[in-house]
């Protein structure tokens, strides 16, 4: 048996907003809008959830502090502001950042938790979320996870519960049309990396597969197309691909990968996608070995005729080495092995596996 759940409520397309922002309306009486500092407000999002706010005379405050891997103390911050504005829905406008850093706002709003208990719950119901999301990458929009940096604990940890699925999610391809070629690349690979985790994942059900193999298929036939320009038909696919793994990870959670490439944004401030994408071709090698009927199917699905043309393709996306001392391989390991995600890979994972996986980055 499995079980399936996602509530969102999607809206999916340009101006999107525009047609369907009405829907906000039933959720509260002033928003805290959650961004970075820049990107919502150079892109045109920013503007466009305040235009709908204003047409629907819903009052509104603006967060815009939240940096790359959101603190706890960022989301602390941010939800005493909200508590003091007597904001009654959180709406967060950007990348995976914003938007994970959105979701434990709106928890921390409602809850009263300690940097314990804010991973590992109980939960009473946050604020209602409403996510705008500007990257084609993290899937932020439609999961219940979000992502915080840990510094007493020197890493990136998961807040997970269903109550954490945004009640609505609009996804605007328009937003992502400025990202830059670094970024797209970055995010595009950290999108395919959920649909490929996903669905080698012990937690994968023939649901979750059917995200995956769809994600895997929009974001694949541009893999070669990721430099330069992009027209906004490309935007769009990237987009509903990286929605489409966000559905696949709701489901299955993240496997290994993520698990070692927390380690790699927290010391090495590699981004979340660049870190697994540099990581995937050795993980890859090795899923081959177990999953051998589900890895053929994804080179298909990619049109690569194996793991030596992904690795090239990803070479000739992320060229950089990482060269990690041994006390750093050592520690490192030490932190992959405490996480979710090694249990649910589909590969016997030992100390011993991690260190090989982290040595193959140099």
């Amino acid at each position: 048996m499995f079980s399936y759940e996602m509530p969102t409520k999607v809206f999916f397309g340009r101006d999107c907003l525009q047609h369907s922002g009405e829907a906000i309306s039933a959720l509260g009486h002033k928003a805290m809008l959650v961004t970075g500092r820049r990107s919502a407000k150079a892109n045109g999002a920013q503007d466009a959830v305040q235009a709908c706010l204003r047409n629907l005379e819903i009052d509104w405050c603006l967060f815009d502090e939240v940096e790359s891997n959101p603190s706890i103390e960022t989301v602390r911050r941010a939800a005493n502001l909200a508590k003091a504005e007597a904001c009654d829905v959180i709406i967060a406008i950007g990348g995976g950042s914003p938007m994970d850093a959105g979701k434990v706002i709106a928890l921390l709003c409602t809850n009263t938790l300690d940097d314990e208990r804010l991973f590992t719950g109980p939960y009473a119901r946050p604020l209602p979320i409403v996510t705008v999301p500007t990257t084609a990458g993290t899937g932020s929009e439609v999961t219940k996870v979000g992502v915080l940096t840990n510094h007493c604990k020197g890493t990136k940890e998961s807040v997970a519960d269903p109550l954490l699925f945004p009640t609505l999610s609009y996804v605007d391809p328009s937003f992502t049309m400025s990202v830059s070629e670094k970024v797209t690349i970055d995010t595009a690979i950290d999108a395919l990396s959920h649909a490929v985790e996903g669905y080698l994942s012990k937690k994968a059900t023939p649901m979750s597969d059917v995200w995956a193999e769809e994600a895997m298929r929009f974001i694949g036939g541009h893999l070669t197309e990721l430099k330069g320009k992009l027209p906004y038909s490309v935007r769009e696919d990237l987009l509903y691909g990286s929605m489409l793994a966000g559905i696949t990870i709701a489901q299955t959670g993240t496997t290994l990968v993520h698990g070692m490439g927390y380690q790699l944004t927290y010391y090495k401030d590699l981004s979340h996608g660049r870190a697994n994408g540099l990581l995937l071709p050795a993980y890859m090698a090795l899923m081959s070995e177990t999953m051998p009927h589900k890895t053929e199917r994804i080179w298909d699905i990619l049109s690569l005729s194996g793991i030596t043309d992904f690795r090239a393709l990803m070479v000739d996306l992320m060229p950089e080495r990482v060269a990690l001392t041994a006390a750093e391989i050592d520690a490192y390991v030490e932190l992959t092995m405490r996480k979710t995600s090694v249990a649910v890979t589909a590969y016997p994972v030992k100390a011993a596996v991690v260190a090989e996986l982290y040595k193959s980055l140099s």
